[in-house]
């Protein structure tokens, strides 16, 4: 696999177009592996906390990488030969930066997050000024739950680009994860004034905005999806979501 910049060499889906988060430049969107349908979105009633995208219970081992699983079956997964071959390319060129990022990127879409992590701050040792890499490690980082230090990690790329609204994105996401839906929703309207027909950042703000019991909030942004792909996959969920946490005529409004 040769490798081309971050955005560019690791084919994630186009955002919004599976339904579910995905680590947009990385991860293939959430339900890509098998059944092609995006997880459970929880959102409670007005004025309590929700969850981000649900883990089955038997996904302990796995940790938060269940919440959107990586595509490990299909088109574009890293055949194991060809993971193999990165990794070895790699080990065999401990200094060729290309060769670490092709072998996180490989191991990253086979769902091997730990073994990605380790080649991400391989590259990222060897150039320190490469945004590619921080984000390598930052959403690596992510997948194994290490939320601390990807909110960490992907601020640094943030500051390093602040008018990139994908980053901002990547660290919203983050965000929604561990549970921080105001830190998510302020960083995702962030992202969204930098690229307003982004679906995913538009997902990410209906879901915070209903953990956060703006329901107001996340009907804009519904509208605002609607308007930019009336065919995301995630809109009749997210609108049912939405109008079963709208007050009735009778009810207080949110």
């Amino acid at each position: 696999m040769r490798t081309s910049p971050f955005k560019t060499f690791v084919l994630g889906l186009v955002v919004g177009a599976l339904g579910g988060y995905g680590l947009g430049r990385w991860l293939p969107m959430a339900g890509a592996a098998g059944t092609g349908k995006p997880p459970a979105l929880v959102v409670p009633p007005v004025g309590q906390t929700a969850e981000p995208p649900g883990v089955s219970p038997s996904a302990d081992s796995q940790g938060p990488a269940a919440t959107h699983p990586p595509l490990t079956a299909g088109n574009n997964a890293p055949a194991p030969q060809a993971v193999r071959a990165a990794c070895q390319s790699a080990d065999a060129n401990p200094g060729n930066y290309l060769a670490q990022m092709d072998a996180a990127a490989a191991l990253y879409q086979a769902g091997r997050f730990a073994e990605a992590l380790n080649y991400a701050q391989r590259a990222h040792h060897l150039r320190p000024d490469s945004l590619d890499a921080l984000l390598a490690v930052g959403v690596s980082q992510a997948e194994l739950g290490q939320y601390d230090a990807a909110v960490k990690t992907l601020t640094q790329a943030v500051e390093r680009r602040p008018d990139d609204a994908d980053t901002r994105t990547e660290l919203a996401y983050v965000h929604l994860r561990r549970k921080d839906y105001r830190s998510a929703l302020n960083e995702a309207e962030r992202a969204h004034r930098l690229a307003a027909h982004a679906e995913r950042t538009l997902e990410i703000i209906i879901q915070a905005a209903l953990a956060l019991g703006e329901t107001r909030r996340a009907k804009v942004a519904l509208d605002q999806l609607a308007a930019v792909n009336p065919g995301n996959p995630r809109l009749a969920e997210l609108a049912r979501l939405v109008a079963a946490a709208t007050p009735t005529k009778k009810g207080k409004s949110s």
